[in-house]
């Protein structure tokens, strides 16, 4: 999921037909078929899915966690969702 925002959230502006694309066109004056006149200016909007996509793999700035941390975290998720349906039949 974070590859997913990363590429889609910072690319989106480099599609013209999208709300960022027209956005941009407006704001820099690029003519309508011309979306693509700012993407060598927007080299972190570029670079930014490979870096993620370098990091998901290589597991840098990533921690795995273990299989009884994973089952805590899971017991206190069905803890709360118990919790929140208690509270919205109360």
């Amino acid at each position: 999921s974070r590859i997913l925002e990363d590429s889609a959230t910072l690319t989106s502006n480099l599609v013209p037909w999208n709300a960022c694309g027209a956005y941009m066109q407006g704001v820099f004056g690029i003519p309508q078929w011309g979306a693509g006149g700012y993407a060598p200016y927007a080299f972190l909007n570029l670079i930014c899915p490979f870096v993620s996509a370098f990091y998901g793999f290589t597991g840098i700035t990533m921690e795995k966690m273990t299989e009884e941390e994973y089952q805590q975290i899971l017991i206190e998720r069905e803890k709360e969702r118990q919790e929140a349906l208690a509270a919205v039949e109360a």
